[in-house]
């Protein structure tokens, strides 16, 4: 008895670790470049400038795109070309995924990215990218970005509680 005891709650135990380490980024789409996939932890809408009203048709989202290896050495060779240090363009070479903080615009079908971080195989940020201007990019149909945002914009309105609580939640310092 004690056995059996014993092994249901090592069943139960590793379990619940298992459950507290789930992945939190869900994948969307692959295509010859890259596979895709966003932040379910990071996911909410954007409040309205200078406010704390909800902007429902503001998305702002974490995606993660993992590049094949074709596309990896394009970026890192584009990139480190626009590098003035030598140690920045060392570090790019390793670099094997990006995490870009973007919005969607649900009413506009449209596309603004704000910030864009490069990660090694290791997960160590490598190279860090500000955009100055954050024009909104039309989606085109039938496209890679297109699938992203329609799988974004489905998982909000089948998680829209969730993400208005975390959209209420004030901003770190």
């Amino acid at each position: 008895m004690k056995r059996i005891l014993l092994l249901i709650l090592t069943f139960l135990f590793l379990f619940n670790c298992t459950s507290f380490a789930e992945e939190h980024w869900q994948f969307v789409v692959s295509d010859t470049e890259s596979d895709y996939f966003f932040d379910t932890q990071s996911i909410k809408y954007a409040n309205l400038p200078d406010s704390m009203v909800i902007n429902k048709s503001g998305i702002l989202v974490n995606v993660k795109r993992v590049y094949s290896t074709r596309r990896k050495d394009q970026l890192i060779n584009a990139l480190s070309e626009t590098m003035h240090s030598k140690k920045a363009r060392f570090r790019m070479v390793s670099m094997d995924y990006a995490i870009d903080e973007d919005m969607y615009n649900i009413s506009h079908n449209c596309l603004k990215k704000f910030s864009v971080y490069y990660y090694d195989k290791n997960n160590e940020p490598v190279a860090h990218k500000q955009y100055s201007k954050t024009i909104p990019t039309p989606i085109a149909a039938n496209s890679t970005e297109q699938k992203v945002f329609n799988t974004i914009t489905a998982y909000a309105k089948d998680h829209d509680k969730e993400i208005m609580a975390r959209s209420m939640e004030p901003e770190p310092l």
